[in-house]
């Protein structure tokens, strides 16, 4: 290895869907591309993956037996997961480790303790938000101080770092609007689903709860018989999933209960987004809370009009309202259904938001937020020269 180029890891629970995921394989990959070695760490075995590692990015895994519920029974657990990310760490020379999430954000640091490396850790989410196990949550607060960097989306997130865990070098940096989403299977064509006579309305996720996909249905049914023209999609919903004790079940039966089963689709998990925000005619994040919503930033890269939420982080981070999207400032299901209504009868606001939208694409550049993660990580800028 020349002494430019430098081995990362990128720690993660899984490369299942979601946001946290898709940006940890962006970055693998654009490191990669830039010239360093990239070790991508999983709890989970490949099988699982819904997203693929480019070539040249290694995979490692530390997933262990699950069955002990006891305390020390998983105290026993954690300490041998610690050891084998410390062994995956020096068997790859790593010159940087980068933990995504709370659970892997403290086991680096304690993997890496003592061992001449940058420790990185990042918060993908409005930590206030999620609930975590009270141990968890009293190693966040002891540990996160002793990483090198701490990494938050937004400003908001950065403040409760530092009040909540004494964080002292916290560096903000949002997600890339990448200007080609690439494509891969599963691949599903919009026209399968939705006629192309029909105007859709799209909101993209995985996670019911927070993505807020009970108030956008109840907000949709307020609105639908104004609108029959109209349906919603949204892809990455699975009925199964359930989070908070609301199911993507408990979503169809409610669009059922209102009229609307023929109205309401779940495409499933996709490989061909890019499609569907290219269909769509207006895009809607009616989220209770984020981090820095990846698929708002696609859909304003695409050059969509969009209706988001302006929940306590992420959205009016990336939206200027009424200039290149529409903030709902009241987060009500009455005043979400208010704001797509507007939109939905408004074809000219539709298109002259659409028009501003792609301008996210300049602030949030691939480009300036590669180098960003590589300041933090210690890596040089640019292309490395051989």
């Amino acid at each position: 290895m020349s002494s430019s180029r430098k081995c990362v890891c990128l720690f993660i629970g899984t490369l299942k869907a979601g946001g946290a995921e898709r940006v940890t394989v962006w970055l693998a990959s654009e490191l990669n591309k830039r010239g360093h070695d990239v070790v991508v760490l999983t709890h989970s075995e490949p099988g699982t993956d819904f997203f693929n590692l480019p070539d040249g990015v290694k995979r490692e895994t530390v997933g262990l037996d699950e069955g002990r519920n006891s305390l020390p029974g998983k105290l026993i657990i954690n300490i041998r997961r610690c050891l084998q990310v410390r062994r995956v760490l020096r068997r790859h020379r790593a010159t940087a480790v980068l933990a995504m999430m709370p659970h892997e954000s403290v086991m680096a640091v304690v993997s890496a303790f003592g061992m001449p490396l940058r420790v990185v850790v990042s918060e993908r989410n409005a930590p206030w938000h999620r609930q975590q196990d009270k141990i968890w949550s009293a190693l966040r607060r002891i540990v996160y101080r002793f990483s090198d960097v701490q990494v938050a989306q937004t400003q908001p997130i950065a403040d409760w770092l530092r009040r909540e865990t004494g964080s002292r070098s916290v560096s903000i940096i949002p997600n890339a609007v990448q200007p080609n989403l690439p494509s891969a299977p599963p691949i599903v064509c919009p026209a399968q689903i939705i006629s192309p006579e029909r105007k859709l309305l799209l909101a993209v996720g995985t996670k019911p709860y927070q993505k807020g996909f009970d108030l956008l249905v109840a907000a949709f049914a307020r609105i639908a018989d104004n609108h029959p023209e109209w349906d919603l999609a949204i892809p990455g919903l699975l009925p199964r999933r359930l989070e908070e004790g609301i199911s993507g079940q408990d979503i169809l039966d409610e669009a059922a209960r209102s009229g609307l089963a023929e109205r309401v689709v779940l495409p499933g998990h996709l490989g061909n987004m890019p499609d569907w925000y290219a269909a769509a005619d207006l895009f809607v994040l009616s989220s209770r809370f984020e981090g820095f919503p990846n698929v708002l930033v696609e859909a304003m890269g695409a050059g969509r009009a969009c209706v988001a939420f302006d929940c306590d982080t992420g959205p009016a981070e990336i939206i200027q309202n009424e200039i290149d999207g529409i903030l709902v400032r009241d987060l009500t299901v009455e005043a979400l259904a208010a704001a797509m209504s507007r939109a939905m009868n408004d074809e000219e606001l539709r298109l002259r938001l659409a028009a501003a939208a792609p301008q996210v694409s300049e602030r949030y550049a691939p480009g300036i937020v590669l180098d960003a993660w590589c300041r933090v990580l210690g890596l040089p800028e640019g292309e490395l020269q051989e």
